[in-house]
């Protein structure tokens, strides 16, 4: 049959909503690079954006394209990105891979089909500490087939009943199917996330006794309207002390979940955990579109992933790695496969996305150099150096020889080097992933510098980005264009524009591309989570090896160690863990940092370039070696002797939905997506004072040449603007503290275009 509808895919394959309580969601805009100045900042210009009447459902109207950037606040309140799904199709054809057309009313009545959704979203967040299944909070949606705003409602268990006796809920935004019509005929669906709000306990029970050094009352410790006090702590341990036995369950960092307690944070792994009970609204989830036949079977089904997350507050600037950059690896492989056809031009993207991270952080106080004559312990690269390793402290780089504008004036060196067919020789200066834990000086001054990873060492870029920089300078100055990997356009087997695409209406930081990635443990997304169940038949921890859980066929390797994967490509066993190395404590040479704690000086390996080359064999078996005996607490090298191990062939599970970028349901469930990410997300803000993602969450604004040739401008926290930033300290009153985050963050933030503070609209 010509018309024939064959299959179907809901894309944007993982929709990224943004959360704010304006009533209406942002408009549509792009972000596009002046060839004039390719390392300015790029500039916004809204696009064609859809006017959505959301009584009847129905898109009324456009607004049309803009050269100016849309507001991203009305008034105190921001404006919320609401992403749109839409359907695509695969119609019966003479050619062996159709162009895929969007699904409309018209396609389905000829075809005699009918639409159906089915959502399931979720937050983990507290469940992920407390390890009771009554703290999941999950949202269901079934059989819409209407037009109405369908509230995602999320309920726990553990949370209050009101007088009626209905279990309280927390909003985690809306779903409606847009109705098509004759000017907007399409198949799509639209995610609106929650407010942003914060979320409270009820008072803790009277024999929890609060540590007098965090200077609050018991109970929630800010003021949340009653209406948002949903947790009940007589039935849950959220708001209080809970078990906590297994610190390799832990998400990394502990500190991410808002606590009584001193600050900074005390070791969470040695001493009691005392919660103050705050939740959000942030989830992540499924979508499921269903097509009926006549007799109401299902004809034909698709999927697609979706979250929420904070905004973007510097809307003009991309960041080094983000998680298209990770899945794009898992998609191709860590080597590019027309090496000798790499343009120039991708490995420019690279340079300039690290030029515009670089750009919004204060290199002087990631750098571990005094600030105002103060030492400077903030939760920087060289701190964490100190405080895991024993390292002895210093500066990563020369103290006082850095500076953000001089950093970003070598970025522009760089940028005009490649611009003029050099060879990339900073392809050497380039940290490879397995160097993620050298902590000698010439180790930690490789690039990315001064950043984390999702590892909590220093970050590397992929693999493939790497490689993307190593093959850049073989097309000298000819910008050779590379070879389409699948063809050209939307097709079903082409699978790189599925990853890609970004959805008609919707902004630029609604799609992965926006999403920072490999971060500790990110602002989106905890990606993480995803890598964690690579083999079928276990379940390692999203941030070390230790197996966590494992399916009866595997139960004796649970609580021991993955220590090497052997992969047949390369010819031998692959190492999931490396030693750190670093200065001794007598200064007098380099050799393992080893701690009490840690005897080996072990660090895990990051789980997304470590396990890069296993996808190649999605569904065959490798062999796996383990721990020969259970060791959740002591971690040990991958060279132990072989009579101190044992092997396991283990299945790699397939990535994607089968011909599609959609993550495996296997992976990860509703709500595990952004499970280890902070509680409430704003404290994610304060906490983590490293601004490793820079772009989204900056750190330094407002920045200008100084006298002594150096820079000045403003710490994005500080309350009052006045060029001398303010350095991080949790009990200066000058910056934003963590409840004026929780009750007022989006009245404080102020987002950045070209580097300055928005002008807040009256």
């Amino acid at each position: 049959m010509k018309n024939k509808i064959n299959r179907i895919w809901i894309l944007p394959s993982l929709a990224i909503g943004r959360l704010g309580s304006a009533r209406e969601p942002l408009d549509n805009y792009d972000i596009e690079t002046d060839p004039k100045a390719p390392l300015g900042f790029r500039r916004i210009k809204r696009a064609e954006t859809f006017i959505v009447d959301t009584v009847t459902g129905e898109i009324t109207g456009t607004l049309p394209p803009d050269d100016m950037p849309p507001k991203f606040k009305t008034g105190k309140r921001i404006r919320p990105v609401a992403p749109f799904l839409e359907v695509f199709a695969s119609i019966a054809a003479d050619s062996a891979d159709p162009r895929l057309v969007p699904l409309d009313m018209r396609l389905l009545d000829k075809a005699r089909l009918r639409p159906r959704w089915h959502v399931e979203a979720g937050n983990l967040k507290v469940f992920r500490r407390t390890n009771e299944e009554k703290d999941k909070i999950l949202a269901h949606l079934r059989d819409i087939e209407d037009h109405d705003p369908h509230p995602l409602r999320g309920v726990s268990e553990n949370f209050v009943k009101d007088r009626r006796g209905t279990r309280k809920h927390i909003p985690f935004g809306t779903i409606q199917f847009i109705r098509p019509n004759a000017g907007y005929p399409e198949i799509r669906l639209r995610f609106t996330p929650a407010n942003g709000w914060v979320y409270g306990s009820t008072p803790l029970p009277s024999d929890i006794k609060v540590p007098e050094s965090t200077g609050g009352a018991a109970g929630s410790g800010i003021c949340i309207p009653p209406e948002r006090i949903v947790y009940d702590s007589q039935k849950g341990t959220w708001n209080g002390k809970y078990k906590d036995d297994n610190p390799t369950l832990n998400t990394l960092a502990p500190g991410l979940y808002a606590a009584y307690g001193k600050l900074p944070y005390w070791n969470y792994y040695k001493e009691p955990q005392l919660a103050r009970g705050y939740l959000d609204d942030a989830c992540d989830g499924v979508i499921t579109l269903e097509l009926l036949d006549e007799q109401g079977s299902v004809y034909l089904h698709a999927k697609a992933r979706f979250c929420s997350a904070p905004p973007i507050f510097a809307p003009d600037s991309e960041f080094v790695r983000t998680i298209q950059d990770d899945v794009l690896q898992v998609l191709h492989g860590p080597q590019v496969k027309h090496p000798n056809s790499v343009p120039i031009s991708a490995a420019q993207e690279i340079v300039r996305r690290a030029y515009e991270t670089v750009r919004f952080m204060n290199l002087t106080v990631l750098n571990g150099d005094a600030i105002h004559g103060r030492p400077n312990r903030a939760d920087a690269m060289p701190a964490n150096d100190s405080e895991d390793f024993n390292r002895p402290y210093a500066p990563a780089m020369a103290s006082h020889s850095i500076d953000t504008l001089s950093i970003t004036a070598l970025h522009q060196q760089l940028f005009a080097t490649l611009t003029s067919g050099a060879a990339p020789w900073f392809y050497d200066l380039l940290r490879q992933p397995t160097e993620t834990a050298d902590l000698t000086d010439r180790g930690r001054r490789k690039m990315p510098a001064l950043m984390s990873g999702a590892d909590a060492r220093y970050l590397a870029l992929t693999y493939r980005q790497i490689d993307i920089i190593k093959h850049a300078g073989k097309g000298g100055m000819f910008d050779v264009r590379p070879t389409p990997p699948e063809g050209n356009g939307l097709t079903p087997r082409n699978l790189t524009a599925q990853l890609l695409y970004r959805g008609r209406g919707n902004p630029f930081n609604a799609h992965m591309a926006s999403s920072v990635g490999n971060v500790c443990p990110g602002l989106e997304l905890d990606f993480r989570s995803v890598w964690r169940r690579s083999f079928e038949g276990i379940t390692l921890g999203d941030h070390d090896n230790f197996v966590v859980d494992a399916d009866p066929e595997h139960q004796d390797l649970k609580e021991h160690r993955l220590l090497t994967i052997h992969m047949r490509h390369l010819g031998h066993e692959w190492p999931v863990v490396a030693q750190a190395i670093g200065p001794t404590a007598d200064g007098s040479g380099v050799g393992p940092l080893r701690t009490a704690d840690n005897p080996d000086a072990v660090v895990n390996l990051e789980w997304s370039n470590t396990l890069s080359h296993i996808w190649r064999y999605q569904g065959e078996v490798l062999l796996c070696r383990f721990t020969k005996e259970k060791m959740p607490e002591r971690q040990v090298l991958a060279n132990i002797p072989e009579e101190d191990t044992i092997t396991r062939k283990l299945r790699v599970r397939d990535f994607f939905v089968a011909g599609t970028t959609v993550i495996n349901d296997a992976l990860a469930a509703p709500g595990e997506l952004t499970q280890g990410l902070c509680s409430p997300w704003q404290n994610d803000f304060r906490e983590c004072a490293c601004y490793y993602w820079a772009s989204s969450r900056p750190d330094y604004v407002n920045v200008e040449p100084a006298d002594n040739g150096g820079s000045h401008g403003d710490n994005w926290l500080q309350k009052e603007r006045t060029g001398q930033y303010v350095a991080d300290d949790y009990k200066d009153s000058r910056l934003i503290n963590y409840q004026e985050l929780f009750t007022e963050w989006e009245d404080l933030l102020k987002f950045q275009i070209g580097g300055r503070d928005v002008p807040d609209e009256t």
